[in-house]
């Protein structure tokens, strides 16, 4: 929806630009939450930056006025932010206006979605779905389900999400934090299923959340792994998923023929790098069969990888859960554009069993292309 330039006419001047109470950036995500409040209403955003798809999402928090009867249509159309209509309110004659310092924002641990305090009580929510299909957001001062906000229930397991929320974002804070209980429990379940690592990269550029990337180079293989993706559960997930749970965590690896130099390998460790923030630098995830480009090292074809764990040549790991997710682990296998194609067009079990019918040359950058 989205009233976030208010300029009024003098015949509206009975409107008042909007003041801003609190704003507060998500931990993960290039996204913005903020508070709004004029001289009749007040809302709950969260703004994407403009380089995602994420948009503008509001959610109504409370009216400051006797609310109307019906939706201001016509205040919509001119940019002007809509009181709830009176049907939908607990508090039909206003309510007064929140004060900054009362207030409080708590994001998901995916980042895409935030609920709004105001004395330590969940008083609005835009969740992960707000802005579809006609929903908003909950509010706790709205009844039933409103044009502009959804009541917020008692019952509403998002409540008790949010309580997780704020342990896991006060965890970071902690003398040993999640990283540094995770990053050896990984590292050493690498070390048991590829060989012990030669290297240890930190990955993060000194940045939140930290994490790491494990390499093993072997006389005739080279395995990349990434040490700590899991610990920030990806965006969007719930959108597309039953249970985010099976889906919401994932690490990645590659596996390469050896004889790289070690600028090659560098050059390696800052391509992988790079792809580990996509999810949470495009608001968006990566799971089973996606694809995404490739930098191309010693081969001019081979300019994407297709994300599988499903290939029989591929060596399993097995990490454990994590605050209740299944951490999904992901080898990208380096394919041409036909390949991609195949896969985009017919779906992954249209080449499982070719790229299996190859074996191990499926590590060569110089194998010929299976369509």
């Amino acid at each position: 929806m989205g009233f976030l330039k208010n300029m009024f006419s003098s015949e509206e001047e009975e409107f008042q630009e909007a003041e801003v109470l609190i704003e507060e950036a998500s931990p993960s995500c290039p996204i913005k939450a903020f508070v709004e409040q004029d001289n009749r209403v007040v809302y709950f955003y969260l703004w994407g930056d403009e380089k995602t798809n994420f948009g503008v999402k509001s959610c109504w928090v409370r009216n400051l006025k006797k609310a109307p009867a019906e939706l201001e249509e016509k205040l919509m159309d001119k940019g002007i932010p809509p009181m709830l209509p009176e049907q939908f309110c607990k508090f039909k004659e206003g309510q007064g206006k929140l004060n900054p310092n009362d207030l409080e924002i708590i994001w998901t641990e995916e980042g895409d979605a935030a609920s709004l305090l105001a004395n330590g009580e969940v008083i609005a929510i835009i969740p992960s779905w707000g802005g579809q299909n006609g929903f908003y957001g909950y509010a706790r001062d709205c009844i039933g389900q409103g044009d502009l906000a959804w009541e917020l229930t008692k019952s509403n397991e998002f409540l008790d999400r949010i309580q997780r929320s704020k342990a896991y974002w006060d965890s970071w804070s902690n003398e040993l934090n999640p990283f540094q209980i995770q990053q050896p429990l990984i590292l050493g379940s690498y070390d048991e299923s590829f060989g012990k690592h030669d290297k240890y990269y930190a990955i993060d550029g000194n940045e939140w959340p930290p994490k790491g990337l494990y390499l093993r180079a072997g006389e005739s293989k080279t395995v990349f792994a990434t040490v700590g993706l899991s610990l920030v559960p990806m965006p969007l997930v719930e959108m597309y998923f039953e249970d985010r749970f099976e889906s919401n965590r994932i690490e990645l690896g590659i596996i390469l023929n050896s004889g790289f130099s070690n600028d090659e390998l560098q050059e390696i460790a800052r391509w992988i790098s790079a792809q580990s923030s996509i999810p949470w630098d495009h608001i968006t995830f990566l799971g089973e069969g996606h694809t995404i480009n490739f930098k191309s090292f010693n081969s001019s074809i081979f300019n994407f990888v297709w994300l599988t764990n499903r290939l029989d040549i591929l060596p399993k790991t097995e990490l454990e859960d994590y605050r209740g997710s299944k951490i999904n682990f992901l080898w990208m296998v380096p394919i041409s554009e036909r390949e991609r194609k195949e896969i985009m067009d017919h779906g992954s079990d249209s080449v499982i069993e070719k790229f299996n019918e190859i074996g191990e040359n499926i590590f060569s950058l110089q194998r010929d292309e299976i369509v």
